[in-house]
């Protein structure tokens, strides 16, 4: 037992002189092939997560995830044996859950050192449920079973349903009138400072669910330290998993610098997916209307996170993301024009990111890979349709934020977030050169150049400082 939080071996690998192994064309390859199977293992444990919620059996998670019964009888009958394990974990995880969240949110003092278990604990143990490798991992490898279970919403019915939006986008991305309220839990000791959770209703009506967002303080002068709001990509389960890339190469290197950090936890994603699907799973699934609900919805619930932040000390305010966290980052970033100033944020970081979103879905390499492009089209989606969506799915002609306050990093082989369209968004806002770090590398490589290198933090913290000091020297003496 641990007296704090440690920073995980996964990542000092990956940063180490041994991982320059991976930050290679190689491996970028590798990643982006493995992909189909690694949502598969999601979605086979998300429903297996279901499944065991309800008191089903081996026979119920089989119909679930394999309802064309393709699996030959052997193959069900170790599916059989494989899931009486995982009911055994998933079992042991929600014993851990409620004993972690009477100490992290009950009324009951509890020493660090406990809470440090207890965390570890949690997130081992929900490992085994989300990434059921040791016990389901045999299905990942049937290209029968889908990656992503798609939904794919009506053409017409969709234009129907939301034709206002798309003549007036505003109200669908409009700042909370008023800020929800906040629960934080206890805290417990970093490897750069105390680390809590804030709860909060989602503000937004296309929500009915709670919000969680991970603090980062830094250990010394946090009640006026600048503040960064941070998202993550598709697909991550934050910290329902041991490594949480986020947490490592931003949110702890930035509060070690003396940033307050708010890693927000996305619709869909982490303790808010949706049963029998993985974290973020819906975004994909019902493309392209999941897209803007995701992305209007995440918008509002930032605002709230920048007027938490405002309203408990700091000054200034960034908000950032990389993938699917850098499209919404754009989306906050271009629509706070028409938002109070509590809640608007002074600069934004744009990683990996893509306009023309419609383009991306029948174009992209992730929707390809996945099978999702195929699954858009056969519902009867064509780029002319898709184009249609393009006031809710892309932000506005120009930023709510000067461009001078916009940074980004992007990467010039990117097939998922491609370089054109995402350059082409940069310099249609007018954001200066000098703030754009154009990497030879394609998505994954972008995510692994940021494990590895410090230029897009430098970045934010120099936006962020700039932009504390000038506010500060133009205060009355």
């Amino acid at each position: 037992m641990g007296d704090q939080l440690a920073t995980p071996l996964a990542h000092r690998l990956i940063t180490s002189p041994l991982g320059a192994l991976l930050d290679t064309r190689i491996f970028e390859r590798i990643k982006g092939r493995s992909l189909p199977r690694e949502m598969r293992l999601a979605r086979i444990g998300a429903v297996a997560e279901a499944t065991a919620a309800e008191g089903g059996d081996a026979r119920a998670f089989l119909d679930a995830v394999d309802p064309a019964g393709a699996l030959a009888p052997r193959d069900r009958e170790r599916v059989h044996k494989a899931f009486a394990r995982f009911v055994r974990q998933w079992a042991d995880y929600a014993a851990i859950l409620k004993a972690w969240e009477a100490a992290f949110w009950g009324d009951r003092d509890v020493a660090p050192e406990n809470l440090v278990d207890l965390e570890m604990r949690r997130r081992a143990a929900s490992e085994r449920c989300v990434t059921p490798g040791r016990t389901l991992g045999f299905l990942a490898k049937r290209a029968d079973i889908a990656p992503v279970a798609c939904d794919i919403p009506d053409p017409d019915a969709t234009r129907a349903r939301w034709s206002d939006a798309i003549a007036a986008p505003a109200a669908l991305f409009a700042a909370p009138e008023d800020l929800p309220d906040f629960q934080r839990s206890r805290a417990v000791p970093g490897p750069a400072g105390p680390e809590y959770l804030l709860r909060f209703r989602s503000p937004s009506p296309l929500m009915t669910d709670t919000v969680h967002a991970r603090i980062f303080e830094p250990a010394e002068d946090a009640e006026d330290a600048p503040a960064f709001v941070y998202a993550s990509g598709l697909g991550m389960a934050y910290d329902r998993i041991r490594y949480w890339p986020e947490e490592d190469y931003i949110a702890r290197p930035l509060a070690a610098r003396g940033c307050r950090v708010i890693l927000v936890e996305s619709p869909w994603h982490g303790r808010r997916a949706l049963p029998g699907r993985f974290s973020g799973e819906p975004y994909l699934a019902t493309a392209p209307v999941g897209l803007f609900r995701l992305y209007a919805a995440q918008a509002q619930e930032t605002a709230a996170l920048i007027g938490w932040a405002r309203r408990t000390g700091a000054t200034v305010v960034g908000v950032g993301g990389v993938s699917l966290g850098g499209i919404v980052s754009q989306h906050v970033a271009g629509r706070c024009a028409a938002w109070p100033e509590a809640v608007r944020p002074d600069m934004a970081f744009l990683g990996a990111t893509s306009a023309h979103i419609d383009e991306v879905v029948l174009g992209s390499e992730i929707t390809r890979s996945l099978g999702v492009d195929s699954a858009v089209r056969a519902a009867g989606w064509t780029a002319e349709r898709l184009r249609q969506l393009r006031p809710l799915l892309d932000p506005p002609a120009s930023p709510g934020i000067t461009p001078e306050n916009v940074v980004a990093v992007l990467g010039r082989r990117d097939r998922y977030t491609p370089y054109t369209l995402g350059r082409g968004l940069l310099d249609a806002w007018g954001v200066p050169p000098g703030n754009v770090l154009t990497w030879d590398r394609d998505h994954f490589g972008v995510l692994l150049g940021l494990f590895r290198r410090d230029d897009a933090q430098k970045k934010i913290l120099g936006k962020l400082n700039e932009i504390r000091d000038k506010s500060s020297t133009s205060l009355p003496a």
